[in-house]
Parts: structure tokens; sequence; C-alpha cells
């Protein structure tokens, strides 16, 4: 009798262990729900975008005449990074949905009313703080201008810089800050959920190679997505450039986060985005290699830009108060 109670006292608290386990478990994936509901949205974003480019790229070449305007775009990186450009703005109606977020004011659109002069204030944020680390490396000589360009080329490039920056502020502040980062600090304090969610933001800018896929198969997804993971062995500005764009993120997140909406946040990415464009368009390095500390004319991707997005980050954290719980 005795042997026979001890294996049912073992087997009662192997089932009560086994039971708190899955409670606790449980009670954590409760308490993270919107941060594993963004990994799945992600993980599905990715596969979906794996399986749909091929079928774009055969629809394309195939004998539709609507579409053969578009025959002369056969590089099959453009078709993988379109279709996840629209599966992951076409998922967020179903994210949002699941985490019940039921108004545009929930993700950052607030009433423009008396919220428009955060945008006005963020355009001049953006544009100030990257003019001055565009003129560190004019001033030590690391670049140089440019001859002026004819009016119709500048014409041209504020039209492609104005509109890229319209169009990239919009669409990436409301799915990385408005959406993701806004989902993540309903589960972490908002300086992780900055953290978190500006360390996936800064990596999505390094899918960025071209990988030149011969033939075209229902693989070719998930062949090509490896490939075209940045060349970071052959890149010496890449470390810098990782650890700039985690810092931008996190301004970014921390605007919203004092703000209260994503306008001041649309109108710095914005101003950036002009800046990068225009020193390309205005400057050349004067050297064959650039060095690593003033980067390789993109500002963002050298050392010098560094201390100055971090003086940026401490002056717009300092004055936001950490709230006890998450959003």
């Amino acid at each position: 009798m005795r042997p026979r109670g001890a294996i049912q006292a073992a087997k009662w608290i192997c089932f009560n262990k086994n039971h708190l386990a899955r409670r606790e478990i449980e009670a954590v994936l409760r308490h993270l729900r919107h941060t594993v509901a963004i990994l799945i949205y992600v993980a599905c974003v990715f596969l979906g975008a794996a399986l749909l480019s091929p079928l774009a790229w055969k629809s394309v070449f195939a004998d539709w005449a609507f579409l053969s305007f578009l025959n002369e775009h056969d590089d099959f990186h453009r078709y993988f990074n379109r279709c996840l450009l629209g599966l992951a703005l076409l998922g967020l109606g179903l994210l949002c949905r699941f985490s019940s977020i039921k108004s545009w004011s929930e993700i950052g659109w607030a009433r423009p009313g008396q919220n428009l002069p955060w945008l006005a204030k963020g355009l001049l944020l953006g544009l100030a703080s990257l003019t001055a680390a565009a003129a560190l490396p004019l001033l030590s000589g690391a670049r140089e201008m440019l001859p002026t360009p004819a009016l119709a080329e500048w014409a041209r490039h504020l039209a492609n810089a104005l509109l890229a920056g319209v169009l990239v502020a919009v669409i990436e502040e409301t799915l990385f800050r408005g959406v993701l980062f806004g989902l993540l600090r309903r589960d972490l304090p908002w300086r992780w959920a900055a953290l978190a969610g500006s360390l996936f933001f800064a990596a999505m800018h390094f899918l960025d190679q071209k990988p030149d896929v011969e033939t075209i198969t229902w693989t070719s997804g998930f062949s090509a997505l490896p490939a075209m993971v940045h060349d970071f062995a052959n890149d010496p500005y890449s470390a810098a450039k990782f650890i700039n764009l985690t810092l931008a993120g996190i301004i970014l997140c921390a605007l919203w986060q004092r703000t209260g909406n994503l306008y001041c946040s649309i109108g710095v990415h914005a101003g950036w985005i002009f800046c990068l464009k225009t020193n390309g368009f205005l400057t050349q390095s004067t050297a064959d290699t650039a060095s690593v500390f003033w980067g390789n004319g993109q500002i963002s991707d050298g050392w010098a830009a560094t201390p100055l997005l971090a003086l940026m980050l401490w002056f717009i954290v300092r004055s936001n108060e950490e709230p006890s719980q998450p959003d």
C-alpha cells in the first residue's frame, strides 16, 4: 500500500506542477498577447510575400495586356518588396481588429486641429538636426559641394524628395510607431517597447540586397529572402547605420509618447528623408573611400551622427514620465 500511495502522491505533485506551469505560461502569454500577435503578424507577412512574389512575377510576364507596362521590371526583388509592403499594410487591419483598436486616434492619428502645429515643429526639428549632421563633414573637408545643378534638376529633385519624404514618413510612422510601438507599449514599459520596436525598424532597413534570380519558381521567394540580407561582411558602415537607425527609431517613439500623436514624428521623419536626399544631391566625398566616421554620404551611416542623435534622444526622453503601468 505504501508504494502505491507514494506513486499516487508523486503523480499528484507532478500534475500540480504541470498545472501551475501551464497557468504561468498562459498568464505570460495573456500579458504579452499584443507582442505575440505582432510576431505572428510579421511571420505571416514574410511567409505571404515569399509565396505571392513568384505569382506576381509570373502574372506580369504572362499574356495579360493590362500588365504589359511592367515587363521592363524583371528584377525579382522588386516583386518581393512590393508584396511585403502590400501584405504589411493589408494585415494591419487584422492586427488592429485583434488588438481592439477601434479608432485612428489609438494609433496616433488624432484629429488635426490643434495637433497640426506638431507637424511643423517636427519638420523643423528633422531639417535642423540632419542639416547640422550634414554640415559637419563639409566643414571638416570630408565632403564637398557639387557644381550648382540646373533649374530642371532642382525641380526634379525637390519633387522626388518631397514625395518620398511624405509617403515614407506617413507609411513607416503608421506601421512602426502607430501600430507596432503602440501595441508593444501595452505589454511593456514604453522605453522597452521603443527599444524593441526600433531594433526591428533598423533591421528592416538591411533587407536591401538585389539578388539576381534567374529561374522563377514557387520557391523563389524563400530562396531569395536570405540573399536580400545586407552584406555586412563587406560594409564597414553597417554598424554605425544600425545604431543610428535604432536611435532614430527610439526618438520617433519618444516623440509620440511625449506629444500623444504621430504628427511630430511624421514631421521629423519627413525632414530627415528630405535632408538625406538633398545631401546626396548637392555633395560628394572628397576621398575615394569615405571614412567610417563621416559615413558614405547617407549621414546616418557614419559615427559622426551618433552623438547628435543620442543628444536628441536624451533631451526628448528626459521630459517623458515613465508610466507605472504599460498603456
